[in-house]
């Protein structure tokens, strides 16, 4: 009987283990991609993977669209070459903090912090 409780036990570690690793790396890919919308002038997708980026009315929705397309166009941002996603924290209440290194074309990169939140529709920026 213990050994049946203690391999029951066991196997519920592995589901919670490996779940979290399957919920790691989809928080991680979403913020790679939202990056990757940006590098190739994709505005209005990385806009819309702000969380509840539909309920904004279309003006101000297009406005933040233009915004983004402004700040890429910045000297610094312009160069920017890939994304990829080197650590993350995932919260209890359904948040994650990804942390991304921005590559540039003349061999730099910077690190920055993605907050991100699990919607039914999956990870989206906040």
């Amino acid at each position: 009987m213990k050994k049946f409780v203690a391999s029951c036990l066991l196997s519920v570690v592995f589901l919670v283990c490996s779940c979290g690793q399957y919920t790691h790396k989809a928080a991680r890919k979403a913020a790679e991609e939202y990056y990757t919308m940006l590098i190739e002038g994709n505005y209005q997708g990385f806009v819309d993977g702000y969380a509840n980026a539909e309920s904004l009315p279309e003006g101000y929705r297009s406005q933040l669209v233009d915004a983004v397309a402004q700040l890429m166009a910045g000297e610094r941002m312009r160069n920017l070459t890939g994304v990829v996603a080197t650590k993350d924290s995932l919260l209890e209440d359904s948040t994650a903090y990804v942390m991304l290194q921005l590559n540039y074309c003349d061999s730099t990169s910077e690190q920055i912090e993605l907050p991100l939140i699990l919607m039914e529709e999956g990870w989206r920026m906040k």
